[in-house]
């Protein structure tokens, strides 16, 4: 009866120890890493100068309103019902402009940043695969948002999960 509870407890303990060898799960903090590359300074200098670009654009058409108002304060006893109202039109269109400028602005900075950072964190997930197949992890999370940095392909069920729906994907994803 010992060597039967003896040879189960042995089997319970390599089992637990197999499973356990089989998965290896780290962490990463991509943001950390990301600010802490070199290449981040011209990423900045970047963004600084595209923001100085867009801010001369905005200057620019805020230039253009203020003389299209003072033009049309100036001539605007001078002017006919008709041509009163095409001034007005026009100057409303440049105020709707401006403002569609300034709520366009908010979405081209941060199309420009995804575009700057994007090879930084290219850079830092290639790392951050190439550790992890060294070390062996089988899953890697990030620290920032609790996504999935790296995971061994092995693991990737996709293609079974799709071939049991009896859906075609290409092997490469």
């Amino acid at each position: 009866m010992k060597i039967k509870h003896l040879l189960y407890t042995f089997a319970i303990v390599f089992c637990s120890y197999t499973v356990s060898a089989q998965t290896k799960v780290g962490t990463v903090n991509i943001n950390i890493l990301v600010s802490k590359l070199p290449e981040i300074a011209e990423v900045q200098k970047g963004m600084e100068a595209y923001e100085k670009e867009l801010q001369a654009d905005l200057k620019a058409k805020l230039d253009a309103y203020g003389k299209e108002v003072e033009a049309a304060n100036a001539a605007f006893k001078d002017m006919t019902d008709e041509d009163k109202k095409k001034k007005q039109k026009e100057i409303f269109d440049l105020e709707n402009d401006i403002q569609k400028f300034r709520q366009n602005a908010v979405q081209l900075v941060q199309l420009k940043q995804d575009e700057l950072m994007r090879p930084l964190y290219k850079k830092v997930g290639d790392a951050v695969a190439a550790v992890s197949k060294e070390e062996k992890y089988t899953q890697v999370f990030t620290l920032d948002g609790n996504e999935l940095a790296y995971i061994d392909p092995q693991y990737d069920i996709t293609l079974k999960t799709a071939a049991k729906l009896g859906l075609k994907l290409d092997e490469e994803k």
